[in-house]
C-alpha cells in the first residue's frame, strides 16, 4: 500500500483500536504521574510557587466568604495578576497532606484534554493509526512531559490551544453552529488561564475575518464572540488597570531583541531537546509540505499555526520553551501526514521510550554537538527524594525571631530552583508561620532585616542572580560591617553538596557613637542625600545595643530623587552599625550607615512643594512627562504619558484609625477623554500602610495632612 494515497473512508475499528491506544497511553502516563508523585520530595519551585500561593490566596477568601477578595486578588510583588481559571482549580490540591505534589493530578487531566483534541484534529487530516500516532509522538516528548510534572499554567494552555483548534476546524470556517459556539468557549477558558493565549489563534482571526464577509456564517462569528467575551472579559476589564504595564515588565525579563546575537533562532534551538530530535527535525519539515489524506483545504491553519506562534514568541524578549509549546503541536500532524506510515510509528515508539525514561533516567540526555544546533536526545527529570530544610529553616527562624518585633523581615542570599524567595513564601504560608517575611538582596544588602540566610555555595543559575555574589562576598569578609553586625545563628546540609546558613543581629554591639549627638552638614547614605543633619539620642540599652528614642531634624533630604524639606522626627527603638571605608573604625569617620532597628517612626512634620514633585514624577515614572502639577487640596496634574496627553486629579486620605494614607483617584482623562473609574477598582484607592509591613517593618505615625498654597504638608 502506498503511504500517501488517498485515505479510504474512515474505519470504524481504526477508530475505536486508537481510542482504546489513547486510553492506554493516558493510563500509562498516570502511572508513571504517580511514580513521581510518590517518590519525589522537591518543593516547587520559582513560578510554580507563586501559583501554589495564589491558589491557597484563593481557598482562604473564598472559604472566610470574601468573594470581593477572591475578584480582586492581589498580585504578587513584581508580578502582574494572573486569570484565576489555574490557581481556583488548583485549590482542592490543599486537600491533601502534600499540596504540591496533590496538585500534579490537576495536570493529568489537562494533559488527557490535550491528547483528546490533538487526536480529534489529526484524526480530521489523517483518519487512520497515524493520527494516533502523531497524538503520541507530541505528548511523550520530553517537554510536555515536564509540564506535567510541575505546577505551572502552561500545560494548561497548550491544551485548550488543541481543544480551540478543533472547534475551529470543526465549525467549518464557522459554517457550524455547535462548533462556532464551542469555539467561544474553549477561547475564553484559555483566556481565563493565561492572557498569552490569544496568541496562539492569530490564524483564526483569519478564519473569523473571511467568514463576517458571508452572510450565512456572520451569526455564528458575533455568537462565538459574544459568548467568549462575556465570559472572559469582565475579569480582564477589572484588572485592566493592572494588568497592560506589569505584562510589559514581566515580557521584558532577560529582554535580549529578537535581531540580535541570534535571537531569532533561540527557540528553534531550544525545542530540540523539548521535542525529542526526530519530531522536531521530521515535524518541522513536515509540516512544511504534508499530505493530508482530506480537508486539505485546512491544512494552511495547522502551518500558519505554528509560523504564528514562532513568530509572536520570537519578538516577545522572554524566551522560555515553554511559552512556545502551545503552538508546536501541529508538527506532529505534519510528521504523520508527510513521512511514510512506518517511519511516523518509529518516531511514536522512540517518543514514547523517551516518556518513560523521563519519569525513570536510565539514559541521557545525550547531545551530539552539530554546526548550528546540538541534538539533545533523551532529556529526562526523574523523581528525587530532596530534603531542601525549607519547613525546618523557618520553624527556626520562628522560634529564634525577636517577639517583641510585629514582624520578621530575613534576607535571603540565595535564588537556586529548590531554595528560592517564592518557594519560601509559599511554604511560609502553608506552614501558617505569620511573622517572617523573606526579602531580596537590594543595594544596601540587608537593611532592617533580623536575619539573613545565605545558601553557601551555588547561589542558583547564573542569569538569576544578579547582585547575590557581591552580598555573599559582603557576608564573608571578616573585616567588614556584616560580620559586626551578624552571627551565626544555625547551618543545615543541603542536597546540592552547599550550605544553608542563618545569620542573625548581635544582640551585643558596641555603641557606634561616643557622643549621643550627631550633627552634619552633609550625610549620605544610599540614594538619600541629607543637608544639615541634626540627631539626638537617648537610653542606650547595651542588651539590645539599640537607643530608646532619637530626635532627628533635616533642612533638606533627597531621597531617590524626591525632595523633602523640614523634616522632624523621633525614632523609637533605633540602632545602626557604621560602615567604614577601608575598614578603619574611627568615631564619626564612617562612609555610611546600616540600620538594624527601628520600631516606630514618628513625623513631626515635613514639606513637598509641587515642583520638587513634579521632578520626582518626571524621574521616577517611564514616559511620563508633567507640564503642570498643582497641590491645592486634591493633586492635580497634566502632561503626557508616551506623548498621549493626560490628566489625573488625586486626593490624599490619612487614616490614623486604620493605620494607612490612601490615595484616591478622582478623575482621569487620556487624550481629552474622561476614563471610567471602574478600571482602576483595583487600584482605584492606593493604599500605603503606615503600619508594620514587609517594605518599612516599623510603625510610622503621621499626625496630620495638609494639601495647600502649592506644598504638602505634615502636620
Amino acid at each position: 500500500m502506498n503511504d500517501f494515497a488517498p485515505a479510504a473512508a474512515p474505519s470504524r475499528k481504526t477508530l475505536v483500536l486508537s481510542l482504546l491506544g489513547l486510553a492506554a497511553f493516558l493510563a500509562v502516563q498516570a502511572l508513571l504521574l504517580r511514580h513521581f508523585i510518590r517518590t519525589d520530595t522537591r518543593p516547587p519551585s520559582w513560578d510554580q510557587s507563586t501559583h501554589m500561593e495564589i491558589a491557597l490566596d484563593y481557598r482562604r477568601a473564598l472559604a472566610s466568604g470574601h468573594w470581593g477578595d477572591a475578584w480582586y486578588l492581589a498580585p504578587k510583588p513584581g508580578m502582574p495578576p494572573f486569570p484565576p481559571a489555574y490557581q481556583m482549580l488548583l485549590r482542592g490540591a490543599y486537600d491533601s497532606a502534600d499540596p504540591a505534589h496533590a496538585a500534579l493530578w490537576l495536570n493529568w487531566w489537562y494533559f488527557a484534554l490535550l491528547a483528546v483534541s490533538l487526536f480529534a484534529i489529526a484524526w480530521r487530516f489523517l483518519p487512520d493509526s497515524r493520527a494516533l500516532a502523531a497524538t503520541l509522538a507530541f505528548c511523550a516528548a520530553p517537554g510536555l512531559q515536564d509540564l506535567l510534572t510541575t505546577q505551572l499554567v502552561d500545560l494548561a494552555v497548550v491544551a485548550w490551544t488543541a481543544a480551540a483548534y478543533w472547534a475551529l476546524l470543526a465549525s467549518e470556517g464557522f459554517s457550524q453552529w455547535l462548533p462556532s459556539l464551542a469555539f467561544g468557549v474553549l477561547f475564553a477558558a484559555g483566556m481565563l488561564h493565561k492572557w498569552s493565549f490569544f496568541s496562539y489563534l492569530l490564524p483564526a482571526y483569519v478564519v473569523a475575518a473571511r467568514a463576517l464577509a458571508n452572510r450565512s456564517s456572520r451569526p455564528k462569528v458575533l455568537a462565538a464572540a459574544a459568548l467568549s467575551l462575556a465570559l472572559f472579559a469582565p475579569w480582564y476589564w477589572a484588572h485592566l488597570a493592572q494588568l497592560p504595564t506589569r505584562l510589559m515588565q514581566a515580557s521584558s525579563d532577560a529582554a535580549v531583541p529578537f535581531w540580535k546575537g541570534g535571537a531569532w533562532a533561540a527557540y528553534f534551538q531550544q525545542s530540540c531537546g523539548s521535542l525529542g530530535p526526530l519530531l522536531w527535525l521530521l515535524g518541522f519539515l513536515g509540516v512544511l509540505a504534508p499530505q493530508y489524506a482530506r480537508r486539505r483545504e485546512n491544512g494552511w491553519i495547522l502551518a500558519y499555526w505554528v509560523v504564528a506562534s514562532y513568530v509572536f514568541w520570537t519578538i516577545v524578549p522572554n524566551r522560555q520553551i515553554r511559552f512556545l509549546l502551545p503552538g508546536l503541536a501541529p508538527l506532529a500532524v505534519g510528521l504523520a501526514a508527510t513521512w511514510p506510515r512506518a517511519l511516523t510509528w518509529s518516531v511514536a515508539a522512540v517518543q514514547l521510550a523517551g516518556a518513560v525514561n523521563f519519569f525513570f533516567g536510565w539514559v541521557g540526555p545525550i547531545r551530539v554537538p552539530l554546526p548550528l544546533t546540538p541534538l539533545t536526545f533523551f532529556e529526562n527529570n526523574p523523581p528525587v527524594r530532596e530534603d531542601w530544610k525549607i519547613p525546618e529553616i523557618l520553624r527556626r527562624i520562628e522560634a529564634d525571631r525577636d517577639p517583641a518585633r510585629p514582624l520578621t523581615n530575613v534576607t535571603l542570599v540565595a535564588n537556586a530552583p529548590y531554595f528560592n524567595a517564592p518557594t519560601f513564601h509559599w511554604e511560609q504560608e502553608w506552614l501558617g508561620l505569620p511573622h517572617a517575611r523573606m526579602r531580596g538582596v537590594n543595594a544596601r544588602l540587608c537593611e532592617l532585616s533580623e536575619f539573613v540566610l545565605l545558601k553557601d555555595g551555588d547561589l542558583g543559575p547564573a542569569s538569576v542572580i544578579g547582585g547575590l555574589p557581591e552580598a555573599a562576598k559582603e557576608i564573608k569578609n571578616p573585616d567588614g560591617w556584616f560580620q559586626s553586625a551578624y552571627a551565626v545563628d544555625a547551618r543545615w546540609p543541603l542536597p546540592d553538596g552547599s550550605q544553608a546558613v542563618l545569620y542573625r543581629q548581635r544582640l551585643v554591639r558596641p555603641k557606634p557613637l561616643k557622643k549621643d549627638r550627631m550633627n552634619y552638614a552633609f550625610f549620605e547614605a544610599g540614594k538619600a542625600k541629607i543637608r544639615n543633619l541634626k540627631v539626638a539620642l537617648s537610653g542606650w540599652d547595651p542588651s539590645h545595643s539599640d537607643w530608646a528614642a532619637a530626635r532627628a531634624s533635616v533642612d533638606m533630604v533627597d531621597v531617590r530623587g524626591l525632595t523633602v524639606r523640614g523634616v522632624t522626627a523621633e525614632l523609637d527603638d533605633f540602632s545602626f552599625v557604621p560602615v567604614y571605608e577601608g575598614g578603619v573604625p574611627a568615631d564619626y569617620d564612617w562612609s555610611d550607615v546600616r540600620l538594624m532597628r527601628l520600631d516606630a517612626l514618628k513625623i513631626g512634620s515635613l514639606s513637598v512643594s509641587a515642583d520638587d514633585l513634579k521632578t520626582f514624577l518626571d524621574r521616577r515614572v517611564p514616559g511620563l512627562q508633567i507640564d503642570a502639577l498643582t497641590l491645592d487640596g486634591t493633586v492635580k496634574a497634566e502632561g503626557r504619558w508616551r506623548g498621549k496627553s493626560v490628566a489625573v486629579e488625586a486626593a490624599l486620605d490619612l487614616d490614623r484609625a486604620a493605620r494607612v494614607l490612601r490615595v484616591r483617584l478622582l478623575s482621569v482623562r487620556y487624550m481629552g477623554t474622561p476614563i471610567p473609574l471602574s478600571l482602576f477598582r483595583p487600584i482605584k484607592e492606593l493604599t500605603v500602610s503606615l503600619a508594620p509591613n514587609p517594605e518599612t517593618p516599623f510603625a510610622i505615625d503621621i499626625p496630620s495632612l495638609t494639601i495647600k498654597d502649592g506644598k504638602l504638608t505634615i502636620p
